[in-house]
Order: structure tokens, then sequence, then C-alpha cells
């Protein structure tokens, strides 16, 4: 796994983080860009240090301590998920800690997961985004 560098302080930080541990910056991972990024709050979204042009937003996960990617600000209010957690089918009761606990570490894992997918460039579709490819393994033939 990649580590990256604190873009306020330069301190050492892992895909993991999510704030510094220097400078105590929060932190967000940009999976478009491949970068985690030390961020300032703008009211309602984030600026990111790696990438200042641009806002973003939280996936709705990182509420529960789950996840640290980010989304574009401007990406519809619908889409609440960031590109890992789009494929959570089930999600255990959130109100028992060590449900919490678990589901914490499952995603940890799936992050990871989708960090190398995402570098080697395979498709992330969901069910709902191609439900024919998801079910049976693979697209269906224009023929069949």
């Amino acid at each position: 796994m990649k580590t990256f560098e604190c873009q306020h302080c330069r301190q050492l930080l892992y895909f993991e983080n999510t704030s510094c541990v220097s400078c105590g910056r929060r932190l967000g991972y940009l999976p478009e860009l491949s970068r985690l990024s030390a961020l300032e709050p703008e009211g309602e979204t984030w600026r990111a240090l790696a990438e200042p042009e641009q806002r973003w937003r939280f996936c709705a996960n990182a509420a529960y301590d789950a996840c640290n990617w980010l989304l574009p600000a401007d990406a519809p209010v619908a889409e609440t998920l960031c590109r890992a957690c789009r494929h959570n089918r089930t999600v255990p009761d959130l109100g028992d800690a060590q449900n919490r606990q678990r589901w914490q570490k499952l995603e940890r894992a799936k992050h990871h997961l989708f960090y190398s997918l995402l570098r080697f460039r395979l498709p992330l579709a969901t069910r709902d985004e191609d439900p024919d490819r998801v079910a049976s393994g693979r697209r269906k033939r224009s023929s069949e």
C-alpha cells in the first residue's frame, strides 16, 4: 500500500488515516486522483489541499468512522456514497457497538481492495449500475 504525505506539514500518512498525527488536519481520500489529502473546511464542503480548485464532501459512511473517501461536492445530492461504499448491500445494526466495530474493520479491508481495483483499472459497476453483468459475472452478448 502506498504511503502519503500531508500537504500542510509533510507528515507521513497512511491510507486509513482520517487526521494528520502531526498537524491534526482532517484527511480525505480522493479516489479519482489516488491521493490522500489534507482538508480545509469550506462551509458544508471541504477544500482538498491536493486538489484545491474543486470542493468535496465525505461519503455518508464517514459519519460512522467507516470511510474517509471523498465525493465531488457537485455530485448529485442522491449520490451520498463513495465508489467503494456503493457496493454495500447489507449493513449490520450499527446501534450495536460490536457490530459497528466489526463493520468498520470490514470496511477498511474493502477500501484496500477497492484502492487496488482502481489502480488496476478494473470495472467497479454495482448491481444497480449494471445488473446484467454483475448478476451473471459477464456482460451478455447482443445475440443472447
